[in-house]
């Protein structure tokens, strides 16, 4: 999987221009504030219509500009495919080859993980961020599990809606006709999450990493039937995979409360190793590597162990405002791209 070229137009500061990227090792380096970070965003956003920095996608557009798009040419299985998002403020527009595509069939096109400081949530930030990283890292393995998740998103909505609208007798009847399509999905969803952290948690030895769900089809029958009187009361679901939970722990003791900030940033670096790898053994053929801002609290001798374990296909982009991580990166053949004003204005190849 090799991202040949990207274009972006009013993404960020980025200039409307086609930028060529190196199959192996892209670096990425100017001062700070010039865009960096911006193009790895932009990568990021081309694979999954996200970004890694914000939940705002209001911000990703150039300042005054009403629309904004990114393309970029994907070399897999040695066929090459045009990928591009289109967004305004009323809608998406997903293509591969010129033709619209649906949301799940666009994710299974283009496959990219990425490091961040942002990504530090994932230790120490809400319930949620814990659950998101869950569920990128198997849709990444499993494409039929973003349906699936749709699915219990739309069944738990009706269920709120149900809960919030009255405490009627017609309304409860309803409820319970709903309970069992609702133990169906959220039982799916569970189950790929326990499953994953398993296989993720055996990847990355230094932490103990817990998912704590909501339990089978039993369990959770039994629950909604002890709880439906605090439902009522609440009009809301009260339990199911979107209050699950996921600790991370050294020692016993949450792992945000023991490690410093270095090592936290390290061990979440694990984490997204771990998931290349999972992703390479599913596969056979590694997704892309975005590594932004590496700095001096990461530990260099252990970087430098975990970029050897990366598959030797692995394309791997990344910034830094220290020449020594980035030299751990060029032993062998690299591209390193001069950025300015959201321009690349420089890119010199090294072997």
């Amino acid at each position: 999987m090799i991202l040949r070229s990207i274009t972006t137009e009013n993404f960020r500061n980025l200039a409307a221009e086609e930028q060529e990227f190196h199959p192996s090792v892209n670096i990425l380096v100017g001062r700070n504030g010039q865009g960096k970070t911006n193009l790895l965003e932009a990568i990021y956003f081309l694979a999954t219509t996200k970004s890694f920095r914000t939940s705002r996608v209001a911000s990703l557009f150039r300042f005054d500009a009403q629309t904004m798009r990114v393309a970029g040419a994907l070399e897999r299985d040695a066929v090459t495919r045009t990928l591009s998002v289109g967004m305004d403020a009323a809608r998406r527009v997903l293509m591969i080859n010129g033709e619209k595509v649906t949301l799940p069939a666009y994710l299974n096109a283009m496959s990219v993980f990425a490091y961040s400081q942002s990504r530090l949530e994932i230790i120490r930030g809400a319930p949620e961020e814990r659950r998101r990283f869950l569920d990128r890292g198997i849709a990444s393995i499993n494409p039929a599990y973003l349906e699936q998740l749709m699915r219990y998103t739309r069944v738990l909505k009706q269920r709120n809606a149900l809960l919030h609208d009255d405490a009627s007798s017609s309304s409860l009847d309803a409820l319970k006709a709903w309970d069992e399509e609702f133990v169906s999905a959220a039982t799916i969803v569970t189950k790929a999450r326990e499953a994953y952290a398993r296989e993720i948690a055996a990847e990355v030895p230094a932490i103990t990493m817990i998912y704590r769900g909501s339990g089978d089809e039993n369990a959770l029958r039994e629950q909604l039937a002890r709880l439906r009187r605090d439902e009522t009361r609440a009009r809301m679901t009260l339990v199911g995979p979107q209050r699950d939970t996921i600790d991370f722990l050294v020692d016993n003791r949450p792992a945000h409360e023991v490690l410093s900030g270095g090592e936290q940033k390290m061990i979440v670096l694990q984490l997204k190793f771990a998931k290349v790898a999972l992703f390479r053994r599913r596969f056979d053929e590694p997704p892309l590597f975005l590594l932004d801002d590496i700095d001096a609290e990461l530990d260099l001798d252990v970087l430098q162990k975990l970029l050897i374990r990366l598959p030797a296909a692995t394309q791997v982009f990344a910034t830094s405002a220290k020449e020594s991580f980035l030299q751990a990166l060029e032993a062998g053949s690299h591209r390193r791209l001069t950025i300015e004003n959201g321009r690349v204005t420089a890119a010199r190849d090294f072997s």
